[in-house]
This record gives C-alpha cells, structure tokens and sequence, in this order.
C-alpha cells in the first residue's frame, strides 16, 4: 500500500487536539510547502481573512507546532514569520488508520484544497500548461490484484521522487526563494461510482 503524507504528530493528543478546526491543518501544511511564512502570506494563499488566520496561527504556536523564527517591520507594521517545529514526515498504512477518522478526512479534504488551489493559480501564472508539465487522469476498472498493483506503482513513484529532492537538496546552493518551486500530487482512489455500486449489492444472508 502506498504512504500518505501526513504529520507524524498527529498521533500526539495535542496535535488532534489543535486540529479541531480545519483551518489549522491547511496552514500547516502550507507551512510544510512553503517552510517560513506569515500569517498574511498564508491567508493570501488560502484567499481567507488574515484576523481568523493569525488567530488560528497563535494557538498553532501556543501549542508549540509552529515556532516564531524572524519579525520584519513592512510598512510600519511588524509581521511574524513562522515555521513548522517538525518537518513534514511518512506515515505508513498502519500509522494512518490508527488516527480518527474525522482527522483523516480533515487532512484529506485539505490536501484536495492545497492542490486544486496550487493547480488554479498554475494556469493563472501559466505555469501549468508549461511544455515539460504533465497533467492526466486515467479511469481503468481493476480486480483486487489490480489494486494493489497500482498501490504499489504509487508508492514506487513517491519513493523515487523522494529520492530526486534529497539529491536536489545535495547538489543546490540556491537560496530557497530561487529554486523552481514544484508540486507533484500523487493520488489513486476507487471512485464514488464504486461506493454507490457496494451499497447496490445485495447481501448475503
């Protein structure tokens, strides 16, 4: 079964706890792409309110999640840049069904967000029609074998495209805000379509 990418600290009682409101989680995560932000970049990116994002920022760091690295005076206003305490990490399939399944679907729906946020502002910047982008989607009905198949295809292509960032950390001396910023998603679920169809079966007696 292919790893999801979610926080290891989420097993932590003060993370779940932290994260009853989904908002956290997508700032968290926008952290974990963008590595330092503030609150008003974090609500530009998620186009929200900047006084319900920094609130949510604050009992983020109350928490100790994220950490307070530098404040810059911009325009007579002082602004906080924050970090994530711990990178972001694996967990495999076991870790993750042991979490509620509220916080999965919680961090799943933030997850669609980030990357149809990130994709919409790629077309808009024209980035995402760029010649050596690759966007598809194949629809194939499989049999159980086939599934776990493409399971193990997804997990092969993470495991390798882990091991393209971590040489591209070795060989870059380019500050962060220089290097080409990508997102790769990688998804592979049984569609609605399919839960409609196990609710049509008849069962056995």
């Amino acid at each position: 079964m292919a790893r999801k990418r979610v926080f290891k600290q989420i097993i932590d009682p003060i993370l779940a706890k932290a994260l009853t409101h989904p908002l956290r989680g997508e700032i968290l995560l926008t952290l974990g792409e963008r590595g330092i932000a503030s609150p008003k970049e974090i609500a530009a990116k998620l186009e929200l309110d900047l006084t319900d994002v920094s609130y949510h920022v604050r009992k983020l760091n109350a928490r100790g999640l994220i950490r307070l690295v530098r404040t810059e005076r911009r325009r007579g206003v002082r602004e906080h840049f924050y970090e994530l305490t711990e990178p972001l990490v694996f967990l495999d399939d076991e870790e993750w069904e042991r979490l509620p399944a509220e916080i999965q679907k919680r961090f799943s729906g933030s997850l669609l967000q980030v990357m149809l946020s990130d994709g919409v502002d790629a077309l808009r910047a024209g980035t995402f029609n760029a010649h050596d982008c690759h966007q598809s989607r194949q629809a194939m009905p499989v049999d159980e074998q086939g599934r776990r198949e493409v399971m193990e295809v997804t997990n092969r292509a993470l495991n390798q495209l882990l091991e393209i960032e971590e040489a591209c950390a070795k060989r870059m001396t380019l500050p962060s805000e220089e290097a080409i910023p990508m997102a790769v998603f990688i998804l592979a679920f049984e569609t609605a379509s399919g839960a409609a169809r196990e609710r049509a079966e008849p069962q056995s007696a």
